[in-house]
């Protein structure tokens, strides 16, 4: 995986931050209320989907998912998160791992001309843990067939254009 140092990440939650004020900024000097207030509501949708996260901790997984839009930036990233408690399941390793493995995988054969989205849902509570990774766009390159011993995970749909599997954890 590769690693961002504290100052690249720092640099580009910045320059992320400015593009949405200058946006706003922009929405409200042409007099588009309305979209300047869905732009500030997404932003704020998104970041407590980010610090719900957070409850999950599983260290590893979250720095995967935080870091993710800066190390594949042309991969539109949208979390959800639904982490009522802590889960007292412990599978971070092996879930970066395996998240790691699946989009190093696609990566290099995105199609260039085309948009690629990934959404990454994540739901737990003490006792079990679901992770779905949902990547839609359009790459050339045939599925991952080397799949862990140790993780549960149930394809769901697998194509040149859809990706979509879901882990799951259970105590």
């Amino acid at each position: 995986m590769t690693k961002l140092s504290v100052s690249e990440i720092l640099r580009a939650a910045n320059h992320d931050f400015i593009n949405q004020l200058q946006l706003i900024k922009m929405n409200l000097d042409l007099n588009r209320i309305d979209d300047a207030k869905k732009i500030i509501e997404n932003y704020c949708h998104q970041y407590k989907s980010y610090s719900n996260l957070n409850k999950l901790n599983w260290p590893k997984t979250v720095e995967w998912i935080q870091t993710f839009h800066y190390r594949f930036p042309s991969i539109e990233f949208l979390l959800k998160s639904h982490v009522a408690m802590t889960p007292s399941v412990k599978k971070d390793a092996e879930t970066v791992e395996y998240l790691e493995k699946t989009i190093q995988h696609v990566s290099p054969h995105l199609d260039p001309y085309s948009e690629h989205r990934l959404l990454i849902e994540v739901e737990a509570t003490e006792r079990w843990v679901k992770i779905t990774f949902d990547l839609h766009g359009k790459w050339d390159v045939e599925p991952l067939r080397d799949k862990p011993s140790d993780l549960e995970i149930s394809t769901e749909k697998e194509t040149c254009n859809d990706w979509k599997y879901v882990l799951n954890f259970k105590e």
